[in-house]
């Protein structure tokens, strides 16, 4: 059973074939998640819905995990259940007392990390945001291991990178050597920017990321 889940994942992400030629980015098979050719991404698979049914979309993986996202003020878990379509998000909904709100999963800029001593999982950082009641959109940078025997995936970490921001790229650093790093292109507002504009003011923002961590540079 381990090997017959270990060899469907392997199949689902392309990993080993990534690994072959350097390449530290990747895109899922065109039975997958989705396909970038000329820059344009193919409609997802019909999904089946609920929690079971975001696992088998984005890892090609009929498991009972769930995909479970940290909220970072509370360490509540958030188990994305859906998708938004035209915004190409998973999302998951929550409460928290009286707050409540959606966690949103930027599952196009899922990263790879060829990070060693994960011989029986596979790293990745991918952007979420949280939202509440009120008008923000508080946008993460998160760490998380895939389980090739289990299924299961661990939030390890978040860091937080702005409110309504847009990501444009996430670069892992090359050749990915010590010290490990993935660098972020994105858009902010400026001073003289309101927050009902769109961010108009580019910059990158690097991270350095272990087994267990993701840290800022400190140059910034």
């Amino acid at each position: 059973m381990k090997l017959f889940v270990r060899v469907a994942v392997v199949l689902g992400l392309v990993f080993l074939a990534v690994i072959a030629l350097g390449i530290y980015r990747f895109n899922f098979t065109e039975d997958d998640l989705y396909v970038r050719e000329n820059d344009m991404v193919r409609p997802l698979a019909e999904f089946d819905g609920g929690a079971q049914g975001v696992m088998q979309r984005l890892f090609n993986l009929d498991t009972r995990e769930q995909f479970r996202i940290r909220l970072p003020d509370n360490n509540k878990a958030v188990t994305l259940t859906g998708f938004k379509e035209e915004q190409h998000l998973a999302f998951g909904e929550y409460q928290d007392e009286v707050v409540r709100g959606e966690v949103l999963l930027d599952y196009r800029k899922l990263t790879p990390l060829n990070l060693p001593g994960n011989a029986e999982s596979m790293q990745f950082v991918v952007p979420f945001a949280v939202t509440t009641q009120g008008s923000g959109v508080f946008w993460y940078l998160g760490m998380f291991r895939f389980d090739y025997q289990t299924g299961a995936i661990a939030h390890l970490a978040s860091q937080f990178l702005g409110d309504r921001i847009e990501i444009e790229a996430i670069t892992p650093k090359e050749p990915f050597d010590p010290p490990y790093s993935v660098t972020l292109a994105l858009k902010t507002r400026t001073q003289e920017q309101s927050m009902a504009e769109a961010p108009g003011e580019y910059m990158e923002r690097t991270f350095f990321v272990t087994l267990t961590s993701i840290l800022p540079s400190s140059s910034q």
